[in-house]
């Protein structure tokens, strides 16, 4: 499954995926991190560089169910910040389910402030 979005519950099919996330101008290879762990991949963050309009974007940071709680989303999402920094960028933006109180938690005290759509 790919692409769901928070509190829509789509899902994109993988030829839709690679049109809408990876073949655009903001993807950005050095973006995307993969926490591998004997040779299985368990988290990925994916993050975007949007110059025209002067931020970037955490596009998706998830880590298996029997990974979590080990610190892996809050590494990856870390190396994605990483990437928006050594870019030049300034500010940073993400999203995530409304009820996801753990994401939300690691959201906030990397400095995301809450903000309505």
């Amino acid at each position: 499954m790919l692409g769901r979005y928070p509190a829509t519950g789509s899902v994109l099919c993988y030829d839709e995926y690679v049109a809408k996330r990876i073949e655009v101008p903001s993807f950005h290879p050095g973006g995307v991190v993969l926490a591998v762990r004997d040779g299985e991949w368990i988290g990925m963050s994916a993050t975007s560089l949007h110059p025209a309009e002067g931020y970037a974007f955490n596009e998706m940071t998830g880590v298996l169910a029997p990974y979590r709680g080990q610190g892996l989303s809050l590494a990856l999402k870390l190396l994605g910040i990483r990437l928006v920094r050594s870019s030049g960028y300034r500010r940073v933006m993400t999203m995530h389910h409304p009820l996801n109180a753990s994401a939300i938690a690691m959201n906030r005290r990397l400095g995301f402030v809450d903000q309505e759509r």
